[in-house]
């Protein structure tokens, strides 16, 4: 079974993963330089989670996903056909665990403004947004996880959709 492995802040606080090393080291296929990767062998989600902790030499919480739970996502076209305006980024948040109960949708933030970060649906284990590009703006991640109470990692729908496109082309 393929497999997606998102990693949490593997290129922040001072760290440099250098994620094109850890792919050619495991076999895994890189895309991006966030951490994330697609595994197309047989590999149970632990063990693979277990082998890319050892080779990072700092603490990151690993989310490995099915790649056909990606894969539905991105079929079942979370966001909608329309593109967002030109100033709106789209944003999933890939948590640890789904959260124990589910907030009222929309969650806009900053509280008493216009929001700079909405997140607009859950499905499973990941938590769609919109952040609107402003610099120094609030990042998707840490909105999603002080409002669900719940680790992620966040990927711009373009990465996930890259994700999708190399699982289609492995197979």
């Amino acid at each position: 079974m393929a497999l997606v492995v998102f990693l949490r802040a593997a290129n922040v606080g001072g760290h440099a993963l250098r994620p094109k090393a850890l792919a050619d080291d495991l076999g895994l296929v890189n895309i991006g330089a966030a951490g994330t990767f697609v595994a197309t062998g047989k590999t149970a989600p632990r063990r693979l989670a277990a082998a890319i902790r050892r080779r990072i030499p700092y603490e990151t919480a690993v989310m490995v996903c099915p790649a056909a739970e990606v894969l539905r996502l991105v079929r079942s076209d979370p966001f909608g056909a329309r593109p967002p305006a030109a100033n709106v980024k789209r944003f999933v948040s890939i948590l640890e665990r789904e959260p124990r109960s589910p907030p009222k949708l929309p969650i806009e933030r900053p509280d008493g403004g216009p929001w700079e970060v909405r997140v607009v649906r859950l499905v499973g284990r990941y938590a769609l947004s919109l952040s609107l590009r402003r610099p120094g703006g609030l990042y998707p991640n840490e909105v999603v996880e002080k409002s669900l109470g719940v680790p992620a990692t966040t990927r711009g729908w373009e990465t996930v959709l890259e994700v999708a496109r190399r699982l289609a082309a492995a197979g």
